[in-house]
């Protein structure tokens, strides 16, 4: 079939959208029709060539939609049904599957690196040209195939393109504090960084009865949001303000219990590592820069700081996926706030010169 879909050819150009070619699902696959899909700094990262990928691709991965066919041997799909598209595939094989960390699917990781499904082929192209796939996803398209464990299905009575947070912002970030740090009820918490991932951890954090909940930022008009959504105090980032130590004296003098780094940047990871009391847990969240490096005052470890990783919120997406829908049902957990613009996707290079200037939350590529 023949759709519009979002191409990088090289790293540092626009995005070019254009008309590509999709095959049918393969075993094992599922064709979607793409609701919506959210404009997210990996993406930008492979645009600016910080994360390399094989070239050219189809870029998109925080995606939601309706199953519009399924290939052979799909039993957990059916036509109609209403899915979160999350970027990791689960072979159920390997170690990792096994051992219940299916982030780090051996098959998918190779999926990934290849930009290929997985036999190892692609489902796009354009004049006859291979594209690839950016984390077995591609959803910058008005269709997208993909691994049927990538497509969790969800309720049909909460809004689709709202949904589509889910796959990525919202799983990082409420999984951040659910899954990787495990926070306890009464925790002081800080988050450096209240875009699309930091409001999500402060609204899990809220949900995880945290005590305090301190959101740094630059900008004012998210720091208010951070607010409204369940942070107690907020402290805005300028030229010689000290906001380590602010965040120490709203925590009591010692620091937090932990420190939530939703950006990717070496200098806001050593803030909220330098942020900790004793004992305390750093999360990075953010994705830095692939070769990028990070300095720390090592000190920290004789306090028994420590400092953690976390992809995708290390998210059981088959449970976390459907739990954080039926939280924005109740409406304990507000998505529709995340939602800085809705927009077609012939507006996706202008989106992303937006988002590198930092002045949106999540913006929404709409399919009609």
């Amino acid at each position: 079939m023949r759709m519009q879909a979002a191409v990088l050819w090289e790293p540092g150009a626009h995005v070019d959208v254009r008309e590509v070619e999709l095959e049918p699902p393969h075993a094992g696959e599922a064709l979607v029709k793409i609701a919506a899909c959210g404009v997210c700094a990996s993406d930008l990262h492979v645009v600016d060539g910080d994360l390399p990928e094989p070239l050219p691709i189809v870029l998109g991965h925080e995606a939601s939609g309706v199953v519009a066919a399924i290939g052979p041997g799909v039993e957990r799909l059916r036509p109609g049904d209403h899915v979160v598209l999350a970027l990791v595939p689960c072979c159920g094989e390997c170690a990792s599957c096994r051992a219940g960390r299916r982030n780090f699917c051996e098959l998918g990781a190779a999926m990934a690196s290849t930009g290929t499904l997985a036999d190892g082929t692609s489902r796009l192209s354009a004049d006859g040209a291979q594209l690839h796939h950016f984390n077995s996803v591609s959803s910058f398209a008005e269709y997208a195939v993909v691994p049927e464990s990538v497509a969790v299905p969800i309720r049909r009575d909460v809004s689709l393109e709202t949904a589509a947070l889910v796959g990525c912002a919202v799983l990082t970030g409420y999984g951040g504090v659910a899954r990787t740090a495990n926070i306890e009820e009464g925790a002081t918490v800080a988050v450096w960084g209240c875009g699309g991932v930091g409001l999500n951890v402060v609204q899990a954090a809220r949900l995880a009865g945290a005590g305090a909940i301190v959101a740094v930022d630059t900008r004012p008009e998210k720091l208010a949001l951070a607010e409204r959504l369940g942070a107690t105090a907020g402290i805005q980032v300028t030229a010689g303000a000290d906001a380590v130590a602010g965040v120490r004296a709203l925590a009591g003098g010692d620091g937090v219990d932990y420190a939530f780094e939703a950006i990717g940047r070496s200098e806001t990871i050593r803030s909220a590592w330098e942020s900790l009391r004793p004992g305390g847990t750093a999360v990075v969240l953010g994705l830095p820069p692939k070769g990028s490096t990070l300095t720390v005052d090592t000190w920290g470890f004789i306090n028994e700081k420590t400092l953690r990783g976390s992809f995708l919120g290390s998210a059981d997406i088959d449970a976390d996926v459907p739990r954080i829908v039926d939280l924005y049902h109740s409406g304990e957990l507000r998505l529709d706030e995340l939602v800085s613009s809705r927009l077609p996707l012939a507006e996706l290079p202008e989106a992303f010169e937006r988002l590198r200037r930092g002045e949106v939350l999540r913006q929404l590529v709409v399919f009609p």
